[in-house]
């Protein structure tokens, strides 16, 4: 594991060597009658008492929002996809990461120490990789086709890096948060974290030491094994929640009052978020990667669960390759089981676990817009097409201009510009 601390912002009209003194300038706005260019200016030539001052602010009047001024740029590298998981589950930041559907992914991956000993069942998976990699493009499948559903088979253990850009005040609930989580490995990268950007503005990072309410956080409920398909509908509003708002607006329940003006690029008005929608998903690793992206969403996840079966990619099974395929995932099944939580590392993309999803109906609107394309890749885009489908029984007109961009003139009658 490796974590580069590789930006941060700083007042450079004043040449101040730490976001530290902006944030303490902008706290004092609102009480103090000088001009915000005079506090920057000032807090720049007085580091330690800018740092008291957040100190105070932060830690004796509770104002955390100050911190938010303070952003940070990180290169994290050397982490197992499963520890990637636990990072990007946090809302206020942004991550880019590799991509095992663009690249070809070499032998590497990241083990605790009690499963040193699985390193053959790993290494199995690799080479099945290779195999699969190489009989798809034998196939007639482009590189980037090959190399997204080769994927499959990788573990979760396999390497990756990200680049991470996070303000400061989400950064400390991520440090405390993660020094809480249940896997060695996350728990190294919260010190990491915590090492690199502590030099840097110490006066941000109070209380980075997890509570109990941490480790609560971290608990994972058991699958639902008696269930009606990969995406059940538990709950969703109806028309009227939209319908009630829009006469409120309008004197009239108009929906045609909003969608006249939709084009394919608009989200839709603020007061589309009081319709919600409650799902219960079960999704391979893979798919579980896209659906991770929608941070704005209420994600609740199970634990991967070998019960839950793997999902097989349609180009695996026509290649006649399934038995190879669900030998090697049987093989991961059985090494993992006997270790809980930590034996994840031992599963691979194929495996699957269940996600509780409740989102609202502006953020569906988006979701769909994007995984229910044709450029969508084809595991999420199955799971999205299915939920707007049970969500058009239940509130035809909220969703009726609800589809992925490629579909946006068929469904809506007007032009995709």
């Amino acid at each position: 594991m490796k974590v580069i601390l590789a930006g941060y912002n700083t007042d450079v009209e004043n040449s101040s060597a730490t976001p530290e003194t902006i944030s303490a300038a902008y706290a004092r706005i609102s009480r103090d009658p000088a001009p915000i260019t005079e506090l920057r200016k000032q807090s720049s030539t007085e580091v330690e008492q800018a740092r008291k001052s957040n100190r105070t602010i932060v830690y004796k009047y509770g104002h955390g929002s100050i911190a938010e001024h303070a952003v940070f740029n990180f290169d994290i590298l050397g982490i197992s996809r499963l520890a990637a998981e636990a990072v990007q589950s946090f809302r206020l930041a942004s991550f880019t990461e590799k991509s095992q559907r663009y690249i070809r992914i070499g032998e590497d991956w990241v083990l605790p120490e009690g499963l040193h000993q699985y390193s053959s069942v790993l290494s199995d998976l690799f080479v099945c990789y290779e195999e699969i990699l190489s009989a798809l493009l034998k196939s007639g499948l482009s590189k980037t086709e090959a190399r997204e559903d080769a994927r499959y088979i990788l573990p979760l253990a396999a390497t990756s890096q990200m680049g991470m850009t996070v303000n400061a005040r989400e950064l400390e609930h991520m440090i405390r948060r993660m020094k809480a989580h249940p896997l060695q490995e996350v728990r190294d990268l919260a010190g990491a974290l915590y090492d690199s950007v502590l030099p840097i503005a110490p006066s941000l990072m109070l209380f980075t030491e997890p509570a109990e309410m941490d480790r609560i956080a971290h608990i994972q409920p058991a699958p639902v094994l008696r269930r009606g398909g990969d995406v059940e509908l538990l709950s969703c509003d109806s028309d009227q929640r939209i319908a009630d708002w829009l006469t409120e607006l309008f004197g009239e329940p108009s929906f045609d009052r909003v969608f006249d003006h939709l084009g394919i690029h608009d989200a839709l008005p603020r007061f589309w978020e009081l319709f919600r929608a409650d799902f219960r998903i079960t999704v391979s690793a893979t798919a579980y990667a896209q659906l991770k992206r929608h941070r704005m969403c209420t994600q609740l996840v199970s634990a991967y669960e070998p019960s839950l079966g793997v999902t097989i990619p349609p180009s695996i099974e026509n290649a006649g390759l399934a038995d190879l395929f669900k030998r090697e995932c049987s093989k991961a099944s059985d090494a993992a089981v006997e270790f809980g939580r930590m034996g994840e590392y031992l599963l691979t993309n194929a495996h699957r676990r269940q996600v509780r999803f409740s989102i609202n109906g502006r953020e569906f609107n988006h979701f769909i817009r994007l995984r229910d394309d044709a450029h969508a890749q084809w595991d999420i885009r199955k799971i999205a097409a299915k939920m707007i489908f049970l969500i058009r029984a239940k509130a035809p007109q909220t969703v009726r201009m609800t589809c992925g961009k490629s579909n946006w003139e068929e469904v809506t009658g007007k032009p995709a510009q």
